[in-house]
């Protein structure tokens, strides 16, 4: 279905509330996918009594908003974090959404090449060109595949998507010569399946929505406290209960931290990442000074 472009940036202003089915019809949006906006809480329609849901201007502008991000490309998580930051924002994840597919032009003209059958040297040529374009977290995707890569390394994908510097190559390098040489994190056979089942869906976009809610809540930790303490407490509950602490996801969490304990990881590792990634760096000393806001509450 194609929406005239009137419509969608259509803002009735003398209407101080619209229905649902009224909503639709301006921005071209399902009913599910505005219960998901509503979910993920981009947008925050009042409840009448009869239990309609009614929207505001600002939800009509918020919506018509991620309408055209989505037909552009952006995902949830980059909506999310462009709706909540400001223009030079916007302008970073625009130029970072077409650097991507750039990248995705050239593997396309790279795989033309291989079955047009050109010579190896030619195609080892343009692969290395494309390698050093590529973002720091998918040189390490590429080098550690699977779940171990997952687990070790995945909580710092927003930090690791520029290309890798020339002064920071030395770091990265010994990052992932440290990696390579842990010994094998040994999972029980049930335990490996449950790690494949609960991540083969876990998308990079999943992950960074996760992460980009840790920077916001370091960037202002008393903000982020008052409108996420009774969560927090609830997840402390749960954490005490006997359904976390007989779960397997409890029994994987406690290997992976006795290993990365017994491997020195933040000894070792921690300050290599801070030397090939300036991003993780300054949150890194937000998140320590969140830490003990944390620790004395």
């Amino acid at each position: 279905m194609t929406c005239p472009l009137g419509a969608i940036l259509y803002c009735r202003q003398e209407v101080m509330a619209m229905l649902r089915n009224e909503i639709q019809k301006l921005t071209c949006l399902t009913r599910k996918a505005i219960e998901y906006y509503e979910e993920r809480g981009l947008i925050k329609p009042k409840k009448s009594e009869n239990g309609y849901r009614d929207y505001s201007e600002k939800d009509l502008q918020i919506l018509t908003k991620i309408s055209l991000y989505r037909k552009v490309g952006l995902n949830i998580a980059e909506i999310e974090n462009v709706l909540n930051s400001d223009l030079n924002t916007l302008s970073a994840t625009l130029r970072k959404k077409q650097r991507e597919l750039e990248v995705q032009e050239k593997r396309k003209d790279i795989l033309e090449l291989i079955v047009k059958g050109e010579e190896d040297n030619i195609i080892q040529e343009k692969l290395a060109i494309l390698e050093n374009e590529e973002t720091i977290y998918e040189k390490l995707e590429r080098a550690f595949p699977g779940y171990f890569g997952m687990m070790i390394f995945s909580a710092y994908q927003p930090f690791l998507n520029e290309p890798l510097s020339e002064n920071s190559k030395s770091a990265y390098i010994e990052y992932v010569k440290y990696l390579d040489n842990l010994p094998q994190f040994e999972l029980s056979e049930e335990e490996q399946k449950y790690i494949e089942k609960n991540t083969s869906d876990i998308k990079l976009t999943d992950l960074k929505g996760v992460s980009d809610a840790r920077i916001k809540a370091v960037e202002n930790f008393e903000k982020w406290w008052d409108e996420n303490k009774d969560i927090v407490e609830k997840y402390e509950e749960f954490k005490k209960s006997d359904e976390y602490t007989n779960s397997l996801m409890k029994q994987i969490q406690d290997k992976l931290q006795k290993y990365i304990q017994e491997n020195n990881y933040y000894d070792i590792a921690i300050p290599l990442i801070r030397k090939f990634s300036k991003g993780y760096d300054d949150y890194y000393v937000k998140m320590s000074y969140a830490n003990e806001k944390y620790m004395k509450i």
